[in-house]
């Protein structure tokens, strides 16, 4: 499992190596996960399907609407879209695709 600021272990493919490096960021190149965030090695995107339902339900109840968005798991389909920014030791960043995470360190 791991999150932002954790220290990870990646294959490389073109070095064909394996190198290290902390996470600075989880994004995708689909356009409907613009805000996400990574949570015990699993990434998550602000629905917002579900955040307008939820305020939806709220208002209904008589509550304030939500300040944030509702979070959800990237489907598994859409892995293959997810990648990481990440700071080697030598400072340098890295983009990297989410598959390619071997372990955290």
């Amino acid at each position: 499992m791991f999150n932002i600021g954790d220290t990870i272990e990646f294959e490389d493919y073109l070095a064909g190596e394996r190198k290290t490096g902390n996470i600075i960021e989880v994004s995708s190149d689909m356009d409907s996960y613009e805000n996400m965030m990574l949570k015990d090695g699993v990434p998550y995107y602000a629905s917002k399907k579900m955040t307008a339902k939820r305020n939806k339900e709220r208002k209904k109840k008589g509550k304030s609407p939500l300040e944030d968005f509702v979070y959800v798991p990237v489907k598994e389909k859409n892995m293959d879209s997810v990648f990481l920014e990440v700071k080697t030791p030598r400072e340098k960043t890295e983009y990297i695709l989410f598959k390619d995470v071997i372990c955290r360190n």
